[in-house]
């Protein structure tokens, strides 16, 4: 915990005043008071379902409504991708919250399949679709046919939500009104900010915003969808992270890849080498239950009715002021090459989204 900041009770001119003139003394009627902190949320302790706390906000935090049950769905409308404009507050904070919440419509039929999802931050919200950049804050599998509500840290990321944005939903639904299935979902996001001592990276340097990549395959291999990415650092800077999120699809393929298959993805920093395997052998004990279908079987970076925060590692010991490189290769848990050779009409594929956080 940092120090307390202390303000007088009277206005910013006497306090430089009295800061300034080292022998004088607060006045008796202008007494420094200590000015706590607002104490901040255990995410930590949260993980890995991330429950939506059930305490009340503390006054100060300032909330944003970006999303209030929009409908998510399929059919003579296609609703699987929204896009909403939102207005993010300026100042210093030392937490931001997302509380991410999935309902059923309003008759009650929630779809009845676990669907992937995402939730993009649209960068410049003006530009034409095709030109527009997102980086993914959050991304999530649906319940099957039930609802959910989870809280995630974004404090990185403040430094992104500021002024006019824009958010954009996606749900890989294939039901809508009248479906014997479900009829989609409504989905509702909320962003609470915590003033105090900016925690925030300084900067942030978008990789990849969400890629679906095909594994297996070899034409194309995981190589020849992913190049090497190259970034600039600054002269100085104190800790850079790598944020990797994946979640593996399909199945029925060799060794049942790449959802029910465990695979390890290597973040190759300037040729020194990081291995996240995101493997979930806990689906079973998700609160978000029960469940219909096979909720409870362990899969590759996701479990059915939860969100995947995905892994941030720590790269500062492999980067360097200037240029630097990146590369991403998706293997067997083992280490070795995968290669589908009982492919189904859906190939597995793994979903990518890539950041980096930057401390000066």
């Amino acid at each position: 915990m940092r120090a307390p900041l202390l303000l007088p009770l009277a206005t910013s001119t006497l306090l430089a005043t009295s800061l300034l003139t080292s022998c004088s003394q607060p006045a008796p009627e202008e007494p420094l008071i200590v000015v706590e902190e607002l104490p901040l949320y255990d995410f930590e302790s949260a993980a890995p379902w991330y429950p939506c706390p059930e305490a009340p906000l503390d006054e100060r935090v300032v909330v944003v409504e970006a999303l209030s049950g929009v409908d998510q769905y399929f059919g003579e409308e296609n609703r699987r991708s929204v896009r909403a404009p939102v207005t993010f507050p300026q100042g210093d904070w030392q937490q931001v919250g997302l509380r991410f919440e999935l309902e059923c419509p309003e008759n009650g039929l929630c779809d009845h399949w676990d669907r992937t999802g995402s939730l993009g931050l649209i960068l410049n919200p003006d530009a034409p679709e095709a030109d527009q950049h997102e980086v993914e804050l959050l991304r999530h599998i649906t319940p099957y046919r039930r609802g959910m509500c989870q809280y995630v840290d974004l404090t990185p990321l403040a430094g992104l939500l500021t002024g006019e944005r824009a958010l954009h939903s996606f749900i890989d639904t294939w039901v809508g009104p009248g479906h014997d299935q479900g009829e989609g979902w409504r989905v509702s996001a909320r962003f609470e900010f915590s003033p105090g001592y900016a925690e925030q990276a300084d900067q942030v340097i978008p990789l990849i915003g969400r890629r679906n990549i095909t594994v297996g395959e070899a034409d194309p291999s995981v190589d020849d969808q992913l190049e090497a990415m190259r970034f600039e650092l600054p002269e100085t800077f104190s800790r850079v992270e790598a944020h990797l999120t994946t979640t593996g699809h399909s199945f029925g393929n060799t060794l049942n890849c790449a959802e029910f298959c465990p695979m390890r993805h290597d973040l190759l920093v300037n040729a020194q080498s990081f291995s996240i395997n995101p493997w979930r052998a806990d689906c079973a004990q998700n609160p978000v239950s029960p469940q219909a279908g096979t909720w409870q079987y362990p899969r590759n970076g996701w479990c059915p009715g939860a969100v995947t925060v995905g892994d941030r590692v720590d790269i500062t010991a492999a980067v360097q002021p200037g240029e630097n490189q990146l590369d991403l290769d998706i293997l067997l848990a083992d280490g070795s090459e995968y290669t589908n050779t009982s492919p189904v009409d859906l190939l597995p594929s793994t979903a990518v989204a890539l950041k980096l956080y930057v401390w000066h």
